[in-house]
């Protein structure tokens, strides 16, 4: 279950939060709690065609809905639980990246257009200001009596409008440089306060007042701003939950009501305090200095069902399955299961010795361990080095080492391998083992750790390199033993498994592409196409594949001349990343996904 979070806004001492993802019927949730108590007020499952929540915003009546990929702006009304299309506002892939009600209009951030409009509450008709940047995002929106204020996602563009429309005026040289860009900005007593990267920088539109606010290391991004009750300006930080208030020369802490989350929304309370809503569905209640009080939604009638990121099956008989910041401990024979709240989505999850569970989270690129008894999380590492998510984990019990293949950050190539010392907890990253490629997989046998690559690396515009790699890689001396272009053509590997002399490999491009190569001979030696790219994985000398597109669990031959079996045809997806096999001890079946269920899938008889 999740309470994964996107939109937030206020109507009184009612907060309303929206879903992140849909529910299983295709429904957007729209919750409502009391901002005092957290208590629940209502849930109501919303009919918008869409991908989910995005962005919420409220005009003391109604609540504007901006879901993720909608033409329309939808406004529902809490009182009679009215629901409308309120205003075409876009393209059908719109996604409304920023709301904001200021006197007589809503005014929005837009992707993929990156543009600035403004929607009239009477009416719903809608004007456009215009294209910030270059970047598909416009991530921040501020008003004022006079001007409008747009800034987008890196590249990091601030322009402002006359507030009744007309040329903008190009406030970004007053920004720094910033990799995300914008996340947020406000504007109070005519200046502007933004959220631009590792400093919060404010200054009148005219650029004097400029002050550059260094953010805290420990702190990722200011993610949240807002003008308190008080008149204070305050930030909110991305995973540390560091609230600060804005001081004329820096940033002052006045409490972390929460850790490793990232934020939806920051917003004034009568009397001076503060209400925050977190990606995952916490709400809470703070005064700025005082303590927090925090409510988890996901127990409070908000939590739904979501696609899973990971599943590991564990020796004491249960199954681990990781989510977006959360992971549930199934016990199936029980029926039972414990969920508990984890910093990031968890990409890919390994078993230790005496049961710990190693997990690498995304975005952080934090690889964690946790106590199998107690569930407790701590910190090893970031895989850093460029890394964005972990694809695969082994533990080495042997050299009780873990080994990481992971994909780099968003418009780079280069991926690693990195091998982490358990007894010192040392990291020792590889980057030249697949040159200008993403590590996309990991497979040992032996002493010897064969990786694939994908030349498009992650989210850049193509690749570098022409052919995509195999590897082999010495796991003791942690040195390349060879390197190949098996398939001339293959521009993106997607999966590897070794049996035997026999090294199989799955294609992303071409997409479901499949072959084994002979580690003697060096020579393919079968080869076919799935249809869709997963994973491969085997047990008992079988070998096996589960992708997507076909949904399809199949068996493969491990001697030339046998014929793909399939398994199981069409299974429901419910993995938000490839599915995976988790094999029980005695082979006969694999644990996985039919949908948002868990099931046992039995492996038939060869």
């Amino acid at each position: 279950m999740t309470a994964a979070v996107r939109g937030a806004a206020v109507i009184g001492d009612s907060v309303f939060i929206t879903s992140r993802f849909n529910t299983p019927e295709a429904k957007m949730r729209l919750g409502e709690f009391d901002v005092n108590t957290g208590e629940m007020r209502s849930i109501d499952d919303l009919a918008i065609p869409s991908n989910g929540g995005q962005k919420l915003a409220a005009d003391g009546r109604y609540v504007y809905i901006g879901p993720a990929g909608s033409a329309d702006v939808y406004r529902y009304d809490p009182q009679t639980k009215e629901l409308i299309p309120w205003a075409r506002a876009g393209g059908a892939t719109t996604w409304y990246y920023d709301m904001v009600v200021h006197g007589e209009h809503l005014y929005i951030g837009t992707y993929p257009d990156c543009t600035v409009k403004r929607i009239r509450l009477a009416d719903a008709a809608v004007e456009t200001y215009g294209r910030i940047s270059t970047s598909q995002y416009a991530a921040a929106v501020a008003v004022d009596d006079e001007y409008v204020y747009g800034g987008s996602a890196a590249p990091g563009t601030l322009l402002m409008w006359p507030k009744a429309g007309g040329a903008a005026t190009n406030l970004t040289p007053y920004l720094s440089s910033s990799p995300v860009g914008i996340l947020d900005m406000v504007v109070s007593d005519g200046v502007l306060y933004v959220a631009s990267g590792k400093q919060l920088i404010s200054f009148h539109r005219n650029g004097s007042g400029r002050v550059s606010r260094d953010i805290p290391v420990e702190d990722r991004y200011v993610d949240q701003v807002t003008v308190g009750s008080d008149g204070k300006v305050y930030a909110l930080c991305r995973l540390t939950t560091n609230l600060y208030e804005v001081t004329a020369d820096g940033l002052g802490k006045v409490g972390q009501p929460l850790a490793d989350v990232e934020n939806q929304l920051l917003a004034p309370l009568p009397g001076g305090a503060l209400l925050g809503v977190s990606g995952l569905g916490h709400v809470w209640k703070a005064t700025p200095g005082g303590t927090a009080s925090v409510w988890q939604t996901a127990t409070r009638g908000f939590g739904y069902p979501e696609t899973i990121q990971s599943m590991m099956r564990h020796t004491r008989n249960t199954v681990w399955v990781g989510g977006h910041y959360a992971m549930t401990v199934h016990r199936p024979k029980a029926g039972t299961s414990t969920r508990f709240d984890i910093n990031g989505e968890v990409k890919a999850m390994a078993e230790g010795k005496a049961g710990v569970v190693y997990a690498g989270l995304y975005p952080s690129t934090q690889i964690v361990s946790v106590d199998p008894d107690s569930f407790e999380i701590s910190v090893l590492g970031l895989l850093g080095n460029e890394q964005l998510r972990t694809k695969r984990i082994y533990h080495d019990r042997p050299r009780n080492q873990l080994i990481v293949a992971s994909s780099p950050q968003t418009t780079k190539h280069t991926g690693a391998l990195t091998f982490i010392d358990l007894a010192t907890n040392t990291f020792d990253t590889h980057r030249e083992f697949l040159p200008e490629q993403s590590v996309m997989d990991v497979v040992v046998q032996g002493t010897t750790a064969y990786i694939v690559g994908d030349t498009y690396g992650e989210g850049t515009s193509g690749p570098i390199r022409k052919v995509a790699q195999v590897a082999a890689v010495d796991i003791v001396t942690r040195k390349l033993l060879w390197r190949e272009e098996i398939k001339a053509d293959w521009l993106s590997y997607e999966s590897v498994y070794v049996v035997g002399n026999l090294l199989y490999a799955m294609g992303r491009r071409p997409r479901g592409a499949w072959f084994a190569y002979d580690l003697h001979t060096r020579s393919i030696v079968m080869e076919g196409d799935l249809g869709g790219y997963g994973q491969f994985n085997g047990v008992d000398g079988r070998v096996f594949s589960w992708v997507h597109w076909t949904n399809d669990i199949c068996e493969l031959p491990t001697v030339p001349g046998g014929e793909v079996t399939t398994l199981y045809d069409n299974v429901q997806r419910g993995w938000y990343n490839n599915p995976s096999f988790n094999f029980t001890p005695n082979g006969k079946g694999t644990w996985g996904m039919l949908g948002n269920d868990l099931a046992l899938f039995p492996l038939p008889k060869k």
